[in-house]
């Protein structure tokens, strides 16, 4: 478990904005991140062989990739486990996907409402075609979000290696 100032410096680190927070904001956050550490310890240690393990999805910190994972993936879940735009990420994937179901259902129930076939296969495929335009634009929103951290976790990683081989020398 990090200390104090690990934790404070690693979150400064992928959020600038925590830097603002008062002291009393910071023993809270700690709180919580040692809280939270905890209950994953104890759960942990608690599990006999008769109880199913919970699953944990793939973005945890205390998951391994597989290795046949590329390396450009594993970067990814492992910004994206550490990203202050957590937030973000699920509002923009609740947002699109219930634009994309409205928009399935727009144009299933507008097909239906044509009495000619090629008037309702056209109807379909512009509802496909929407569909599509509508998942490419969230994937495309995706990477914009992981950029700054992306950028951040580059150049922590760069400094981290600089003071390495000075340390080295």
């Amino acid at each position: 478990m990090k200390t104090f100032e690990q934790f404070k410096a690693s979150r400064e680190k992928m959020d600038p904005s925590t830097r603002k927070m008062s002291e009393h904001q910071w023993g809270q956050a700690y709180s919580a991140y040692r809280s939270a550490r905890e209950h994953v310890r104890s759960s942990r240690a608690s599990s006999s062989p008769s109880t199913k393990p919970r699953r944990r999805s793939s973005s945890t910190s205390g998951m391994h990739a597989p290795s046949s994972a590329s390396p450009s993936s594993v970067l990814k879940l492992q910004v994206r486990a550490e990203s202050a735009y957590a937030d973000l990420r699920l509002i923009v994937d609740i947002l699109s996907w219930v634009i994309l179901g409205a928009t399935v259902l727009s144009a299933v129930f507008e097909g239906l409402s044509y009495a000619a076939p090629m008037a309702t296969g056209v109807v379909l495929l512009e509802g496909a075609i929407q569909a599509i335009a509508i998942i490419v634009l969230r994937l495309v929103v995706h990477v914009v979000i992981d950029i700054p951290d992306v950028a951040l976790y580059r150049m922590c990683r760069e400094q981290h290696t600089a003071a390495e081989d000075d340390e080295a020398k």
